[in-house]
């Protein structure tokens, strides 16, 4: 939900529900990491209560309840699935965005980009900024690059360091690239490409894509593409669509 809106009755009762359910798991977890950056699986009490917020939406045509904020992540040879908002967390840099699916999987954003998941595989456990991302309204023409450096599981590699290159694309991703936003979005949206380039010999991480527009009034990333591995890619999308009913 966006700073400034007023919450709903039910969307507090949610939020409320889940972090104190993901706090008693924490709390009980080796990998304790504080419930601002918990980055462990996803228990089923807490895949049951972000389950109630997806029931009523099934199907992505269906009619959505317009007191949750929902993502549709399309994940390579998986059918798309809504995320509901959990929670938003205050940061320096800008807010994270905490996302759940009904079946318990784990998204946490911050200005667009992944800097967390749990569910997935494979898993990002946690990014952490050594320069900090240029906000989408400020990168230059010729383009900006920040550092950064993650974990990744299931292969417990710790501590990949990796700049990253961004570079304002005004034509949008080639037609190579595969995008679910529709093209009036596309076209209305201004595009960003981010390229990472990590230690000599590793595999490279495919190109990621970002779409900034405005969405319900506020300029925010509406479409996203990006990799947690060189074959594992999710499309981040907005929902619903700018213009299509709640």
């Amino acid at each position: 939900m966006r700073q400034g809106a007023a919450p709903s009755g039910a969307f507090l009762l949610l939020t409320i529900f889940i972090r104190l359910h993901l706090c008693l798991l924490l709390l009980s977890s080796a990998l304790l990491l504080g419930c601002a950056s918990a980055n462990t699986p996803v228990s089923d009490a807490i895949s049951a209560l972000v389950a109630k917020a997806t029931a009523d939406a099934p199907a992505l045509g269906a009619r959505l309840n317009p007191a949750y904020r929902y993502l549709r992540v399309d994940a390579q040879g998986q059918a798309p699935a809504l995320l509901v908002l959990g929670y938003i967390d205050p940061h320096p840099l800008a807010p994270i965005e905490v996302w759940y699916s009904g079946s318990g999987e784990v998204l946490k954003l911050q200005n667009g980009r992944i800097i967390a998941t749990a569910g997935l595989a494979p898993d990002w456990r946690s990014v952490r900024f050594v320069t900090a991302p240029p906000q989408w309204s400020a990168v230059p023409a010729q383009g900006d690059s920040y550092q950064r450096v993650r974990d990744e599981m299931p292969a417990h590699r710790y501590g990949i360091a990796e700049r990253v290159a961004v570079t304002p694309v005004p034509a949008g991703p080639p037609t190579s690239v595969s995008v679910t936003l529709p093209l009036a979005q596309a076209r209305a949206a201004t595009w960003f490409r981010e390229d990472t380039h990590g230690n000599p010999g590793e595999d490279a991480l495919p190109s990621a894509w970002f779409a900034w527009a405005r969405y319900q009034g506020q300029p925010d990333v509406v479409y996203s593409q990006q990799c947690l591995s060189p074959n594992f890619c999710l499309q981040l999308l907005r929902w619903p669509l700018e213009g299509s009913a709640p």
